[in-house]
């Protein structure tokens, strides 16, 4: 699934980010594969969504969130 695809609240864990460009800037955030991410925010009208990871929120374009590959954490109740 993608990044894009979650609901406001989803944690995931990235699996793959499609994009070399963007991966490199990514990395150098420390955002990698095996990184859990909480989705923050989605804009509407196919604005930038947020997500927070180890203490840090980052928000970017939904089409850089449509290169991030993601696993859907199952939620405890």
């Amino acid at each position: 699934m993608l990044l894009n695809e979650l609901k406001v609240g989803d944690q995931a864990n990235i699996i793959r980010i499609a994009d070399d460009v963007f991966r490199t800037k990514l990395l150098e955030m420390g955002i990698m594969p095996g990184t859990l991410v909480t989705l923050v925010l989605k804009a509407p009208f196919n604005g930038p969504i947020a997500f927070s990871y180890e203490n840090t929120m980052l928000s970017i374009r939904k089409e850089d969130a449509n290169n991030i590959f993601v696993e859907k954490m199952m939620n405890h109740a």
